[in-house]
């Protein structure tokens, strides 16, 4: 429950990035798996009103960056500079934060998430292309290097024997098929990444795509990372077909190397092989999601042997 306290806490917050503003109420919204978030509504000092989110992120963000906070409010303000359909950073509580540890307020973004579209073959179009303008998003001049690499944490994952102890026998699977193939042949130059790119972080007003979500995860990497997580979810989702149509999308607006995306598929199932009960949903329960899942797994082996480089090495 909401106490005084809360109130006040925030009424703090509110004064820290704007003096003349009044908070008129908040409210925390359902979910936060990752982070507490919570609506704040304020009158501004011209009367008008503004809503704003604030995002608290949890420890499991935070045990796998400690800096996870101030690198979504600088992705943040780089995407939503570049055009990018993110919402707009308005302030970054990192010195002396009056939070267990540092959090963010961003611009309320419209629109609301849609897992049921009436199009889902237009739905996936869109998401295609907003996360080919993500990955062609010029940051030649923009340092990134302050974001974790995707790489490493492929590195992290699949540098665990297959035998040792906590290795699951879905995760042994699986990286009996990834680690003879790491690392990956040299391919595609590095990107920004959501890190997370799925239909549940995206918004949607009268089926157009309002916004991306949720970047607590970004990292720097292949783009065949951010491909393969939507991928594996619209089949969840909306099924082979749907994925199939983003895939064909996404390449004709942002033609990469496609060779070692089944690695990637393959990566990503092992990434959820341990939660694939938490995807069921009351209309996929968890047989269909395994069903899927492993279907997933299969088509991805089949082309296993087109992740091969396409490059001649330096001489």
């Amino acid at each position: 429950m909401e106490t005084v306290n809360d109130h006040t806490l925030f009424e703090k917050l509110v004064r820290r990035f704007d003096p003349h503003a009044r908070l008129k109420s908040h409210r925390r919204l359902p979910g936060g798996y990752s982070a507490d978030v919570t609506v704040l509504e304020l009158e501004a000092g011209d009367g008008t009103s503004r809503k704003l989110i604030h995002r608290l992120h949890g420890d499991v963000d935070l045990q796998q960056n400690p800096n996870v906070a101030a690198d979504e409010f600088r992705v943040l303000q780089l995407t939503h500079a570049a055009g990018m359909a993110t919402p707009a950073p308005v302030y970054l509580d990192a010195t002396d934060p009056l939070f267990p540890t540092p959090s963010l307020v961003l611009e309320y973004a419209k629109g609301d998430t849609d897992l049921n579209p009436e199009d889902p073959a237009a739905y996936v179009v869109e998401m295609a292309r907003e996360l080919a303008r993500i990955h062609r998003m010029d940051t030649a001049s923009r340092d990134l290097s302050f974001l974790l690499r995707v790489e490493d944490d492929c590195a992290s994952a699949i540098g665990r024997p297959s035998g040792s102890p906590g290795v699951t026998a879905g995760e042994r699977e699986l990286l009996e098929v990834l680690a003879p193939r790491w690392p990956l042949p040299r391919g595609n130059a590095p990107v920004l990444l959501h890190g997370d790119y799925w239909p549940g972080n995206t918004l949607w007003q009268d089926g157009c795509l309002t916004a991306v979500i949720d970047w607590e995860d970004t990292r720097r990497g292949d783009p065949l990372f951010d491909v393969s997580n939507a991928r594996f979810e619209i089949l969840m989702l909306f099924g082979a077909e749907a994925m199939s149509l983003f895939t064909g999308h996404y390449e004709s607006l942002n033609p990469v190397e496609f060779g070692c995306l089944p690695w990637w598929d393959v990566y990503t199932a092992l990434r959820v092989v341990n939660k694939l009960d938490f995807l069921a949903t009351a209309t996929r329960d968890e047989s269909l999601i395994r069903s899927d899942h492993r279907w997933f797994v299969e088509q991805a082996h089949g082309r296993m042997g087109s992740c091969v480089s396409t490059h001649r090495p330096t001489k």
